[in-house]
């Protein structure tokens, strides 16, 4: 799983011309790029099982090329035509999540996307809404997810709630606050077997399966006698997958918590569903949850981000760390080719976003690659 020596040293150069100063910056940039837009493509031409799925780099390429030509011309990038008058929950964890984000994706009409695949493998599976089924019973359902997902008593609590609002769809009705200036829609609002009503945010990630092998791996097991004992092992590894819940994400079902006054919501849960792909399918393996309420230290939480988020909007400036960058992180974010807090060139971070922000390096072309670029 790697680029091929051309397309490496045609990436590397692409990341330098766009601002990349350090080769551990560009090295792990491009790991995250690999990952998130690399994908194994079947060949059913290939006589040989082990090399039947080959891994294909090719879309990471392409991706940084359209982002150059995006920054060679930062004039012509459309500007967003609408200002904010409310905020919402998704807009405070993503300023959480990183203020230079934030501002891009509230500054220009978006049409480049890292990790768009992912993005839209999300959607997909957040649309599935896996929760509203909840009326299924754990003998009634032939999917060995749900018999797994019972048994964390969290989701068997969701569940055996009623759905009182669900929040996917463009037709899904929004909440409001004028009193705080919030707007927005959480994933869905139940109420429990006693009366209580509380909020649930599900997240999709993508995370390795220990119990899903590549087809090479697998077949090489197999065939050396050695599945069986394998597979216990990928077991208990799989048993042992820690969850880590994102502080954008809690902020976000905080949020909810904060500003929703329609139903009297005593708590909420962040779910985690862990998904991997197999045949080219993406499926559920794994679920996490998470229980909130406004107890004092989150009720903080979530004013210390809201302060900061609305003293960013009023003075349309503040400092950025640029040492703090995690730019595996950034090759991941939906508005990564439109940044250029990434690169760690800027110590301040604007809103609106600049366009002046935005332009290319000279960076020597790789000579091995003259003939062919």
């Amino acid at each position: 799983m790697k680029y091929t020596p051309r397309q490496l040293s045609y990436a590397q150069y692409l990341l330098r011309r766009m601002g990349f100063q350090t080769p551990k910056d560009i090295d792990q940039y491009l790991q995250q790029l690999l990952l998130s837009k690399g994908r194994y493509h079947f060949n059913p031409k290939a006589k040989n099982p082990f090399k039947a799925w080959q891994f294909s780099a090719k879309a990471g390429v392409d991706a940084l090329v359209a982002e150059l030509e995006l920054k060679k011309a930062p004039a012509k990038i459309p500007l967003l035509r609408h200002q904010l008058s409310h905020f919402t929950a998704t807009q405070l964890a993503r300023y959480n999540f990183c203020p230079a984000a934030f501002s891009i994706s509230h500054t220009f009409e978006t049409v480049l996307e890292a990790g768009d695949g992912l993005i839209a493998m999300g959607e997909q599976l957040h649309e599935s809404l896996r929760l509203s089924r909840q009326k299924q019973k754990s003998g009634a359902t032939t999917d060995p997810f749900y018999r797994r997902a019972w048994q964390n008593p969290a989701i068997a609590k969701i569940l055996r709630a009623e759905t009182v609002y669900t929040g996917h769809g463009a037709d899904a009705p929004l909440f409001s606050n004028e009193k705080t200036g919030f707007v927005g829609s959480p994933d869905y609002i139940f109420q429990d077997r006693e009366g209580v009503y509380f909020v649930v945010e599900e997240k999709f990630i993508q995370y390795r399966d220990p119990m899903n092998p590549s087809a090479t791996k697998l077949n090489k097991e197999e065939w050396a006698g050695t599945l069986a004992t394998k597979n216990r092992e990928r077991q208990q590894e799989w048993a042992q997958i820690p969850f880590y819940f994102f502080k954008n994400h809690l902020i976000q079902v905080l949020t909810y918590l904060a500003n929703i006054c329609d139903y009297p919501l005593q708590y909420g849960y962040l779910v985690y569903w862990l998904y991997d792909f197999k045949d080219g399918e993406a499926y559920v393996y794994k679920a996490g949850v998470k229980k909130l309420s406004l107890e004092p230290k989150n009720l903080a939480l979530y004013q210390l981000y809201l302060d900061r988020f609305q003293q960013f909007l009023r003075q349309g400036a503040e400092s950025f760390d640029a040492e703090k960058v995690n730019v595996k992180k950034c090759a991941a974010c939906s508005q990564s080719p439109y940044c250029m807090h990434k690169t760690r060139r800027l110590d301040e971070v604007h809103y609106p976003y600049r366009k002046e922000d935005i332009k290319l390096y000279p960076a020597e072309f790789p000579a091995s690659l003259r003939q062919a670029y």
